[in-house]
C-alpha cells in the first residue's frame, strides 16, 4: 500500500516543503468512484523522477540541453542532416515499437551527437527510458583505470550501467586506436547489448567506406570486423554530410567583431 500523505512525525513542519500538494511524499489523496478515499501519485513525483533519470544518464555539460526540436536544418545545408533529423524524429514517436538502434554516421561537426543526445533526452523525459551517455574513449580509459590496485571501483562497476541501460549512446565510436583490448571490449559491449536486445544510439567519424574526411579510415579498420557485422543487425546507418558547424560558427563570431 502506498505510504501516507500525512506528514512524518519525524518531518520539520515549519520547514518549507517543495510541493505543497502532497507535502513532499510523492502521494495526494483522491476520491474513488464509490466515495472511497485512495491515494495516487502526485504530479510532482515524474517530474523528480524525470529529473533523477537524465541526472544519472551522465549527459554531459556540453549536451545538456541538445533538443531534437533545435536541431535547425535550412535549404542550404546538405539533405542528408534533414534526412537525419526525421529519422530521430521518427525513432522517438515510434519507441518502443522500434527494432533497431540509429548508428549516425558522419564527418566531425555536422550534428551527429547533438541528434542522438537529443533522442536520448526525449526517451527519458516522454517516456521515463532508463539511459545512458558513453563517450568512447572516456568508457575506455575509466575501464582500464579500473584495473589499478588503488582504484575504487571494479570492471563491472563501470560496464554495470552501459550495459544494462535501456538506451545507451555510445558517442565517437572508433576515435580510439585499436589494440586487441580495445577490440575485445567494444565487442563485448556490443555483443552483450545486442543478445539482451537493447537499443544504442552511436555516433562516429568512420564510415563503411574510405572517405577524406575520415583520414581514410573506415569503421571495420577502428573496431574490427566482428564488431562492425554485429552493428548491422543491431542499427539502422544515418549518414550525416555537411560542413563543421563549428567552423562555421567561429567564421560568424570573427565577421560580428
Amino acid at each position: 500500500m502506498p505510504p501516507s500523505t500525512k506528514p512524518s512525525a519525524h518531518r520539520d513542519l515549519d520547514a518549507t516543503t517543495s510541493c505543497p500538494k502532497c507535502d513532499d511524499t510523492g502521494w495526494v489523496s483522491s476520491a474513488a468512484d464509490d466515495g472511497a478515499t485512495t491515494v495516487v501519485r502526485c504530479a510532482c513525483y515524474r517530474t523528480s523522477q524525470i529529473a533523477r533519470l537524465l541526472e544519472s544518464a551522465g549527459i554531459p555539460p556540453r549536451y545538456q540541453h541538445a533538443r531534437l526540436e533545435d536541431f535547425a536544418v535550412t535549404s542550404q545545408m546538405d539533405d542528408t542532416l534533414g534526412g537525419a533529423k526525421v529519422t530521430a524524429q521518427n525513432f522517438v514517436e515510434k519507441f518502443p515499437r522500434v527494432a533497431y538502434g540509429l548508428l549516425f554516421v558522419g564527418p566531425a561537426g555536422v550534428g551527429k551527437t547533438h541528434l542522438a543526445t537529443g533522442i536520448l533526452r526525449e526517451l527519458i523525459e516522454q517516456r521515463g527510458v532508463v539511459g545512458r551517455f558513453a563517450d568512447y574513449r572516456d568508457l575506455l580509459r575509466a575501464i582500464q583505470d579500473s584495473y589499478n590496485p588503488v582504484s575504487q571501483t571494479s570492471e563491472l562497476q563501470i560496464l554495470r550501467p552501459v550495459l544494462d541501460a535501456e538506451v545507451l549512446l555510445l558517442d565517437e565510436l572508433g576515435t580510439r586506436r585499436p589494440s586487441n583490448w580495445v577490440l575485445d571490449t567494444v565487442t563485448h559491449i556490443l555483443n552483450d547489448r545486442y543478445s539482451t536486445q537493447k537499443l544504442t544510439l552511436i555516433t562516429t567519424n568512420y564510415p563503411d567506406e574510405p572517405e577524406a574526411w575520415s583520414n581514410n579510415q573506415t569503421l571495420t579498420e577502428r573496431i574490427g570486423a566482428y564488431a562492425r557485422s554485429r552493428l548491422f543487425e543491431m542499427c539502422q546507418m544515418v549518414p550525416m554530410s555537411g560542413e563543421d558547424f563549428r567552423h562555421q560558427n567561429a567564421r560568424a563570431d570573427l565577421r560580428a567583431r
